[in-house]
Order: C-alpha cells, then sequence, then structure tokens
C-alpha cells in the first residue's frame, strides 16, 4: 500500500520575468531546485503570489500541509513603515507582497509548518510587524560584482542554542551558508526570535517562539549549498506537520481579512 504524500506549497513571486532573463533564469534554478529536492516525498502545489493576491490564499493554502516561501525582489517599503528611493531599489510587486504577508500570517493561525527564504524571511518578519534595513553595503552578504544576481557569497553563521535552527543541525555551533541579499530584519517582529546571525551581526534565520516557522536569510537551494542543507529544511517541514493540529478555512479566512 502507497502511503500519502503531504502536499507542499512553494509561493514564487512570479511564474515568469521576460523583461529580466538572467534574474528569470536564476530564480526559475532555485524554483526547480526546491520542486526536485522535494517531489519524492511530497505533492507540490506551485504558487504565484502576484496572480493569486491574498484573496486567492486561503484556498490554495488549505490545500496544503507546509509552505516554503521562496526568494525573490524586495518587500515594497509601504508593507512596514518606510518610503522608496532607496540605494539598489528594483521593482516591487505589490499584490505578491500582501499575498505572501498573508500565507505568512495564515500559517500562524493554522499551525501550518512554514520556512521563508531570503525574501520569504523577511515576509515573515513584516508579516508579524518588523521592519528592514532597505540596503547594507556589506560584501560578506552578497557580491557587488554581479550586478545582476548578486549571486552568490558563502559566509558562516553562528546558531542560537535551544532553538527550532539548532535542532534541523544538530552538533553545528557555527554553519557556512550560500547567501545574496542587500537588505536584512532591523526590528523584530512580534514572537520572533533571532535563531542565526552573521560574523558582522546582520541577523541570517529567524524563528517563531512558539510555532512551526522559520526563515533563513541564505539559500539552502542554491546548487552550490552545502550538500544536505536543503533536505535539512524538508525533514523539518516534514517532522514540523506531524504535530500540527488541523486547519480549518473557516479561521484561515478570519485571518486574512484581519
Amino acid at each position: 500500500m502507497t502511503a500519502h504524500k503531504p502536499t507542499l506549497l512553494i509561493s514564487n513571486v512570479l511564474p515568469s520575468r521576460p523583461g529580466d532573463p538572467m534574474y528569470d533564469a536564476l530564480i526559475m534554478c532555485l524554483w526547480e531546485r526546491i520542486i526536485t529536492a522535494a517531489s519524492s516525498s511530497w505533492n507540490i502545489i506551485r504558487e504565484y503570489a502576484q496572480l493569486d493576491g491574498p484573496e486567492g490564499i486561503p484556498l490554495r493554502a488549505h490545500e496544503a500541509d507546509a509552505i516554503i516561501v521562496m526568494g525573490g525582489e524586495d518587500v515594497h517599503p509601504s508593507c512596514y513603515g518606510k518610503s522608496q528611493g532607496y540605494e539598489d531599489e528594483g521593482r516591487h510587486w505589490l499584490r505578491a507582497d500582501h499575498a505572501q504577508l498573508a500565507l505568512a500570517r495564515y500559517a500562524a493561525a493554522t499551525n501550518t509548518p512554514l520556512v521563508g527564504i531570503c525574501r520569504g524571511m523577511q515576509i515573515l518578519n513584516v508579516a508579524f510587524g518588523g521592519t528592514l534595513t532597505q540596503h547594507i553595503e556589506s560584501g560578506e552578504h552578497n557580491n557587488p560584482l554581479i550586478l545582476e544576481d548578486r549571486i552568490f557569497v558563502r559566509h558562516p553563521v553562528t546558531i542560537a542554542q535551544n532553538t527550532q535552527l539548532a535542532s534541523i543541525y544538530p552538533g553545528h555551533e557555527r554553519l557556512d551558508v550560500s547567501s545574496a541579499h542587500h537588505q536584512c530584519v532591523e526590528e523584530l517582529g512580534t514572537d520572533l526570535a533571532v535563531s542565526a546571525r552573521a560574523e558582522d551581526g546582520i541577523v541570517e534565520a529567524i524563528e517563531h517562539t512558539r510555532l512551526p516557522i522559520l526563515g533563513v536569510q541564505w539559500h539552502p537551494e542554491d546548487p552550490a549549498a552545502p550538500i544536505g542543507d536543503l533536505e535539512a529544511i524538508l525533514e523539518y517541514l516534514r517532522m514540523s506537520r506531524l504535530h500540527q493540529e488541523p486547519a480549518t478555512l473557516d479561521a484561515a479566512q478570519r485571518q486574512i481579512a484581519a
């Protein structure tokens, strides 16, 4: 008898970015890496936040046993009380921002395990009332010589002990990660805790203090990331879902409306 496979929703900003083919190719590579790694153990829902919008999130997310929010463009600063015009500002997709913020709040309302990657971690922080530093100069976190994609820089992070993140990487106080970001967590959101920092003090991972919700600023799905990094994240989601309580669509819709 074949065991029932759980369902993993993977949220991307857009299905394609025809105006930016190099960046589109990068995002699609990372997207396919997650799908390939997960498909043997999970049924996959491909979710495009700009298309679904916040109104489409409850029905889409209700089908999911776990969620990944991928990396992508900067979150619009209006979502965290700041203004446009900052250094290296790119294009924003405000409808996608609102959809993924709703997705994070859905996960909290329904105890659905969620991992946010890069932009996805920043979405988590903003969803819980946090703010972002709009531009960091440090070359430790991105490669300024690669203007199109700023990909990728390897650097160490220190993991806070007695955290969910520490349970994903048992026995590791430090971890080499593959990183590419020019923004970072500034003020931490409510009920969130820092679970990893870079050597310069920048927050590299956050997690909810009570729920199976976690964000990493690095890219475990980068093809050059340490072996087993992405698989460890997927295993965290698999184990977390075993302890989740059933979600209700009514609860999700009330949370989105709020």
